[in-house]
């Protein structure tokens, strides 16, 4: 078994034990010197002596770094060790009551992850020094019990194997008791952990939601005016081509109607169903309604849609129109501050069984420590900006099996790249 590394997460419930130590061994010092005999005063003064050193432990304690600490833990093992087992010899050797303070000092131990690998060692040695000093005549005790089984070896094999496969036994345990508590504590951190996690992520979507709310709120003025524009434009005289242009528009215009209309749906499971998208139909759509920005003034808009490319997907038509809105007019807002120069260039192919979308702007990029973290909070570089624009855009796009990534380029500006998978 392998025993747990020390730790000093335990050392307020060490110190206190230690104090309460050094004052059991004080009390237990002048009970003996008062009441006398039977009791040996050199067992008194081994109790001061213990009082003594654990006084000195606790100033240790008090003071020492970790590893200190630890290392000191280790050496009070020992210590302890040695001073029970001076005490065993003075109150009767094998049958000494002191004995079962052997497995207090395993079990503590054990308790505070102290991996002292010296101390059963120690504590085994000094027990069996003492029964056999004792029964060898080398050390002397005064006790007719004990007497009577040194008078017997198989008596005094068996008591003294005995206790040391049971101080063996008790370490063991100990450990494994303590390691099973221990586990089962960090088992219990880690699902609270995780449930607080979980109830922040809740508690995020709560905030979010209310905030889609808000930004379908400020949308549908904008697309009113869409609306009445379209209707104005399509009565007058027009050509077939711009008609059917016209047409297109207010389609996908009212299509972000409808997403409006479900934009309660953020952060749930599920959607509306799929239907086959044409990403370049899709593309020239939204490039035409985010025209009528007043941000797009000067903006350049170029869409890399060959005649070839029909690339197509299997998604939900109102969530990709409001994920690629999003991202669309986020490049022009970066753009509107530009002196020179405003571009928005938007550009579609398949990458093997996926369709890459890239929109890129040339406006001013973002930080790296904002890409690491842009879609993990509520992050935003505009002064009436809610930051989570892209955190929407993400969850949408994930709803329908795709990605977002965002990156610097080269020349300047920022590009966003969104892969689904093709149809």
């Amino acid at each position: 078994m392998t025993e747990p590394e020390p730790e000093n997460k335990y050392a307020g419930q060490i110190k206190a034990q230690v104090l309460i130590a050094a004052g059991m061994s004080l009390a237990a010092a002048a009970v003996i010197f008062a009441a006398g005999a039977p009791l040996p005063k050199a067992l008194g003064a081994l109790g001061l002596l213990s009082a003594a050193v654990y006084g000195g432990y606790f100033l240790i304690l008090s003071r020492a770094a970790n590893n200190d600490a630890r290392r000191s833990n280790t050496l009070m093992g020992l210590v302890g060790a040695a001073i029970l087992t001076v005490a065993v010899n003075f109150t009767g050797g094998i049958v000494s009551p002191f004995v079962f303070l052997f497995f207090t000092i395993l079990v503590t131990e054990g308790m505070y992850g102290v991996s002292g690998p010296y101390t059963l060692p120690a504590i085994t040695a000094g027990y069996l020094g003492v029964v056999l000093g004792q029964y060898a005549g080398v050390l002397p005790y005064a006790n007719s019990w004990a007497a009577e089984i040194y008078g017997s070896l198989p008596a005094t094999l068996l008591i003294a194997g005995i206790t040391v496969l049971y101080l063996f036994v008790m370490r063991r345990l100990s450990w494994q008791i303590f390691e099973k508590l221990n586990l089962k504590l960090s088992r219990e951190r880690e699902l609270k952990d995780a449930m607080m996690r979980k109830f922040s992520e809740l508690n995020a979507t709560a905030q979010l939601g209310v905030l889609a709310h808000r930004i379908a709120h400020d949308m549908r003025g904008p697309i009113s005016c869409i609306f009445g524009y379209l209707e104005m434009e399509m009565a007058k005289t027009k050509s077939p081509e711009d008609l059917e242009v016209l047409r297109g528009v207010r389609e996908t215009a009212a299509g972000m109607v409808e997403s409006l209309q479900g934009i309660t749906r953020f952060g749930k499971q599920g959607g509306p169903g799929c239907e086959s998208i044409h990403l370049s139909d899709m593309m020239k759509d939204l490039v035409a309604i985010a025209s009528f920005s007043p941000l797009s003034k000067g903006v350049s808009f170029k869409l890399d849609t060959p005649e070839h490319n029909n690339i197509t997907i299997s998604a939900c038509r109102q969530d990709l129109q409001q994920a690629f809105f999003n991202v669309v007019k986020n490049a022009v807002e970066a753009v509107s501050g530009n002196n020179d120069d405003k571009i928005v260039a938007i550009g579609i192919e398949r990458d093997g069984q996926d369709a890459r979308v890239t929109i890129s702007d040339n406006g001013p990029g973002m930080g790296e420590e904002a890409l690491k973290s842009v879609f993990r909070k509520s992050l935003t570089t505009k002064t009436d900006g809610t930051g989570v624009g892209l955190m929407i855009t993400r969850d949408l796009l994930m709803r329908n099996n795709g990605a977002i990534k965002l990156r610097n380029r080269n020349p300047g500006g920022l590009t966003a790249e969104i892969t689904l998978p093709a149809a």
